[in-house]
């Protein structure tokens, strides 16, 4: 066979065979012609958190403050959400919260505190991630809180510091910056 004849030949199987492989993702078993998502863009339930899914899973909470810090050590959710100047902080922070303790002890299960700081970011020539801020109030909530089980529906609609049961609940500190913004506790 001459050299041309066994060129023309690897050339011709190439050519086939490329041809096969691009016609197999459009080949089905069953005939069907749909096209559903591909399994990469599928949205899946977060059932572990972790250091990859985190940014995920809090874009995913669409809290109503502003996400200033996320952090994941070691089964310990840290988190410090920005607070705003719009009225009825007090609910907005409680239902925030409810959301990230749903996440850290319902939807996910390698959850074991969650600390949240509400803090409010010093305007000094604009706000980014590494300005101060001036912590109001910090909240640790742990997984073995006998309350979680039956009080976290009712979080969202609490007036974290009129109530004395819930701060207790929450461990709910508040500084005196926060006593200012809020009113004082009853």
């Amino acid at each position: 066979m001459s050299l041309w004849k066994r060129l023309i030949l690897a050339s011709s199987i190439t050519l086939a065979v490329t041809v096969l492989l691009t016609a197999i993702p459009t080949m089905r078993p069953n005939g069907s012609q749909q096209r559903g998502d591909i399994a990469v863009f599928r949205v899946t339930p977060i059932k572990r958190l972790s250091s990859d899914n985190l940014v995920d899973s809090m874009i995913g909470l669409q809290l109503s403050l502003a996400i200033k810090k996320a952090a994941w050590n070691q089964a310990v959710l840290s988190v410090d959400l920005a607070v705003d100047d719009k009225g009825g902080a007090n609910r907005v922070w409680a239902a925030d919260l409810q959301r990230l303790l749903e996440l850290a002890f319902v939807r996910t299960d390698n959850v074991n505190r969650v600390l949240v700081r509400f803090v409010e970011p010093k305007l000094s020539g604009g706000v980014t991630a590494a300005s101060p801020a001036t912590i109001l109030a910090a909240v640790d909530v742990r997984k073995n809180d006998e309350w979680l089980a039956s009080g976290l529906t009712d979080l969202a609609e609490t007036d974290l510091l009129s109530s004395a049961e819930w701060r207790q609940r929450l461990r709910l500190s508040v500084s005196q910056e926060g006593f200012n913004r809020l009113g004082p506790a009853a």
